[in-house]
């Protein structure tokens, strides 16, 4: 393993201190700590139907700390979610079945982050070219610029399936362009079944 600081390489993305590190210095992405998650009492955001558990931003502009301040406010707020802010990549949701049938084929060639989140794959593609993904007609969004967001790991039910680094290195994933995973989406959406209406 490769000392990086306090954290050592490769890192595992579920201990908070070397995920933020890792986000932060060597991927670049802007962070921000959520809201927390308590076991039997919910989500620290008041809303009683809310879905994601501590896996949201707190309303307003983003606050973005230092990478140590980040760690601090994470490691001192149990249940906390670490969000990353999507302006260093745009965020395409899709189904997870149809998101690891992409996933098949860009393996293959240069595959980009995708973090599984449930029933979901959010799949991080360039800057400014997510939304060329919702022309395939495939349930999809899109999360982009500076108001977008997705929660990262180490949060409940979040895991990378391809992380935003390749393995052994320190340096984050070449991403693709949005306009790649709209070719794939279109080629699973011409195989999909019809159905007669």
């Amino acid at each position: 393993m490769i000392t990086m600081g306090a954290a050592m390489w490769p890192i595992d993305s579920m201990f908070a201190s070397q995920a933020v590190r890792v986000y932060a210095d060597v991927v670049g992405w802007p962070l921000a700590v959520g809201y927390q998650a308590r076991p039997r009492r919910g989500c620290t955001c008041q809303d009683a139907d809310c879905l994601t558990l501590g896996a949201h931003p707190v309303p307003g502009p983003p606050s973005l700390g230092g990478t140590e301040e980040t760690v601090r406010e994470l490691e001192t707020s149990p249940g906390a979610g670490l969000v990353a802010w999507t302006t260093a990549f745009d965020a395409v949701c899709i189904f997870r079945a149809v998101g690891m049938a992409v996933m098949v084929f860009l393996d293959r060639a240069t595959p980009p982050p995708c973090l599984i989140d449930g029933g979901h794959a959010v799949l991080l593609v360039q800057p400014g070219t997510g939304r060329a993904a919702l022309r395939a007609g495939l349930p999809a969004s899109v999360r982009s610029g500076p108001a977008g967001w997705v929660a990262v790991p180490p949060i409940l039910g979040r895991s990378w399936d391809t992380p935003p680094w390749p393995a052994g290195t320190k340096a984050p994933r070449r991403l693709v362009s949005g306009d790649v995973i709209a070719s794939l989406l279109a080629d699973a959406s011409a195989e999909r079944p019809q159905t007669d209406a």
